[in-house]
């Protein structure tokens, strides 16, 4: 089963969604879960194994993981 997970900052992460590309109602339950979870400050990554890491924009069935961040957010160093 491919997964789709949220990264909570400091909290580890939250599976959302599990789907089978043999299984159409898996998958439409998972892009749902995407389309609601990928907002604003948040990317998107297809994870395809060790150093095998892409951006992605929209939900991606052929994936076997999928993991929404948040975006990294930068603050002042005062020196």
């Amino acid at each position: 089963m491919a997964k789709l997970r949220l990264l909570k900052t400091g909290h580890g992460d939250l599976c959302l969604a599990e789907w089978d590309t043999k299984n159409p109602e898996t998958i439409d339950r998972a892009r749902a879960a995407f389309a609601e979870n990928f907002v604003a400050g948040r990317l998107a990554f297809r994870l395809d194994g060790p150093g095998q890491t892409r951006a992605i924009r929209e939900f991606d069935a052929t994936a076997p993981e999928i993991l929404l961040v948040p975006a990294i957010q930068g603050g002042g160093l005062k020196c």
